[in-house]
């Protein structure tokens, strides 16, 4: 998930900028090592800035979260229309999950991903939540599902943990085989190779809820 600077000729005002700077600073150590005298200094603020604009630091991380969860609200607009097929939904659920361009945001929600605070987890839990839900009932539609069972919903967490595990891991995988994404730099090939596995994955659930149940013994 990237965060979206504005153009550096413009001045930015300073909630942006502490937002900016708490986001980099975060991402470079994590929550708990930044002090938040710090975060003003390097914002150019005075250090009653983030009370004034935040409340307190929880309430500046809150925000700093929720930048890059609005971004993949916005990337993943429209994923569950009804108009795609199964192949193209989860083809565009998974993509913002398989790009890590380094960006502050990305540090900052792998460090949470290690050790998640409670800040993260809420945040997580209210603004990301909701969207699981809408691929796991998506999932459950092509399953032939009227809801999602455990099964539906474990399939839509493991989707996506693979498209991010490439993301993260690609140091990694590219040191152990470096032939195997060599014309994929992008990972497109790779988020259609994890769609056709969704797709089988579905056809499993479906042809497991379609199987005749055997007669009970009398």
């Amino acid at each position: 998930m990237r965060a979206v600077n504005p153009p550096s000729s413009a001045p930015l005002p300073p909630r942006e900028r502490l937002l900016r700077e708490a986001m980099r600073l975060f991402g470079e150590r994590g929550f708990d090592a930044v002090p938040t005298r710090e975060i003003c200094a390097a914002a150019g603020v005075n250090p009653g800035a983030i009370h004034y604009h935040f409340v307190d630091k929880d309430g500046l991380y809150r925000e700093v979260l929720r930048l890059p969860v609005q971004e993949l609200q916005q990337q993943l607009t429209g994923f569950d229309d009804p108009g795609l097929d199964l192949h193209e939904a989860i083809r565009r659920f998974l993509q913002p999950f398989l790009f890590d361009d380094g960006a502050c945001s990305a540090q900052m929600f792998f460090r949470e991903m290690q050790a998640p605070s409670p800040i993260f987890m809420q945040t997580v839990a209210q603004e990301v939540g909701p969207i699981f839900d809408r691929f796991a009932r998506l999932l459950a539609r092509h399953a032939g599902l009227d809801e999602p069972t455990a099964a539906i919903h474990q399939l839509a967490m493991g989707l996506q943990a693979m498209a991010h595990d490439y993301s993260m891991t690609r140091p990694m995988l590219d040191a152990f085989h470096p032939e195997l994404l060599a014309d994929d730099p992008l990972l497109e090939h790779t988020c259609a190779r994890l769609a056709n596995w969704g797709c089988a994955l579905v056809a499993y659930e479906r042809a497991k809820h379609e199987a005749p149940r055997p007669a009970a013994h009398r």
